[in-house]
Order: structure tokens, then sequence, then C-alpha cells
């Protein structure tokens, strides 16, 4: 009895650790090189899965040569849950500019 009861407490830990890390990214070009990132998370998400999600997207963009101007993390109530996100802006860098 005690080991179903310790099943029926752990089951629905066990499907927020299995729900797949999914990230919906809206990114703003800002004219010449310079770029809005606005990357949301779901209820699972860390700051650290969604700074490395952000740095992916400068370097999909960017390559190596890039300055991040600003970022900052909000906490979005959304479906009865805390949600985190990472808002942010970097410019990419050219041959001549560096």
């Amino acid at each position: 009895m005690k080991k179903q009861f310790l099943l029926l407490f752990l089951i629905p830990f066990l499907v927020i650790a299995n729900e797949s890390i999914n990230f919906e990214v809206n990114l703003m070009p800002q004219g010449s090189d310079r770029y809005n990132v606005i990357i949301k998370g779901n209820i699972s998400s860390s700051q650290i899965d969604l700074k490395q999600e952000f740095r992916k997207k400068i370097h999909e963009i960017c390559g190596t040569r890039f300055e991040i101007e600003n970022n900052k993390f909000v906490t979005i109530d959304q479906d009865e849950f805390n949600k985190l996100s990472i808002h942010g802006s970097f410019k990419c860098f050219v041959n001549s500019q560096m």
C-alpha cells in the first residue's frame, strides 16, 4: 500500500521532469546589425536553459563576433503557471567594425 501511495505521489513530478524544453523565440531586427530577442520557456525552464538558448540564437545570427547590450529575466503568469523568459538585445560586428 505504501508503494502504491508513493507511486501516485511521484507520477506528477515524473511528468513534469520528462517535459521537453521548448522555447518560443521572437527575434526583432532593429536596424543595422542590431537585434532584440525574447525567449519564452516553459514551466520547467531555468535561467541557465534560457541563457544557453539566448547565446545559441546569437551565434546562429552573428557567429562569434557580437556584443550583448543587455538582457533580463522576466516571469510571465500564463495558463496559471509562472513561466520564465529572457529579454535582451545584441549587436553583430562585421569585419570593418573591429
